[in-house]
């Protein structure tokens, strides 16, 4: 990346202290996992080895980074922005593999980066990025990520978080949330989704909507568990 050297150290700096910062607050909080058999199995990996497609909407994105902290191989797709830059040097600290682009900047090029790598060796790794990402809209899903699993041969597994106790930042387009420390999270896994290969036009128009449905129903459905009602107000327009 053509930044300066001033650039760099911030970015350096900025990433080192988000960091520190993110594991002393999160550390905080409880976690409670529904389908814990979905998450043993495709995410900790007991049985087979096997690549999969973690998906889920922006909003969550901040917590499940740093869920997934303690995991084997991970790829993560980030912007090639400068504050891309800081988000790579987070995500290097938390033991991920980033691959820089996004929807706006270099997609195209990354997704095909992220399939090399999963079909060039023997690893399986765990990939993903928000799939309404980076810009919106929130939570209407983007092709990149299901044509990584169809042509990776990975499981493309559903995922969806929410607390008792949140922050919600009303002027992000996602509506992030984060965990207010010492609270609970509740991280939910979908079936998982063998994507046909070959899938084009019409059919892939079809599984798509099919998996943005339910990727609403079980981001609805863990809101509800934890009496999070904020973003299925904004959706229904109550």
């Amino acid at each position: 990346m053509p930044y300066s050297f001033k650039q760099r150290a911030k970015t350096a700096a900025i990433s080192f202290l988000a960091t520190w910062f993110a594991r002393l607050w999160f550390a905080t909080v409880r976690i409670s996992i529904v389908n814990g058999d979905v998450y043993d199995r495709h995410f900790r990996q007991i049985g087979i080895p096997h690549h999969v497609v973690g998906a889920s909407w922006h909003r969550n994105a901040i917590f499940l980074f740093y869920f997934f902290r303690n995991l084997g191989d991970r790829l993560i797709m980030i912007s090639r922005s400068l504050d891309g830059e800081i988000a790579a040097g987070v995500a290097r600290r938390f033991g991920y593999t980033p691959v820089r682009g996004s929807s706006s900047r270099g997609g195209s090029e990354a997704l095909q980066q992220m399939i090399d790598v999963m079909n060039g060796g023997q690893k399986k790794y765990l990939c993903g990025t928000a799939v309404d990402g980076p810009r919106g809209p929130a939570r209407k899903l983007k092709k990149g990520m299901v044509a990584v699993a169809m042509q990776t041969g990975a499981l493309f597994v559903p995922m969806a978080c929410s607390g008792n106790r949140l922050i919600t930042f009303p002027r992000a387009w996602d509506k992030t949330i984060i965990p207010k420390p010492f609270s609970r999270m509740t991280i939910a896994f979908g079936e998982p989704v063998a994507i046909p290969a070959g899938l084009l036009g019409h059919d892939l128009d079809t599984l798509c909507r099919k998996l943005e449905d339910d990727l609403n129903r079980l981001t609805d459905t863990v809101d509800q568990k934890c009496g999070y009602l904020e973003a299925g107000m904004r959706r229904s327009g109550q």
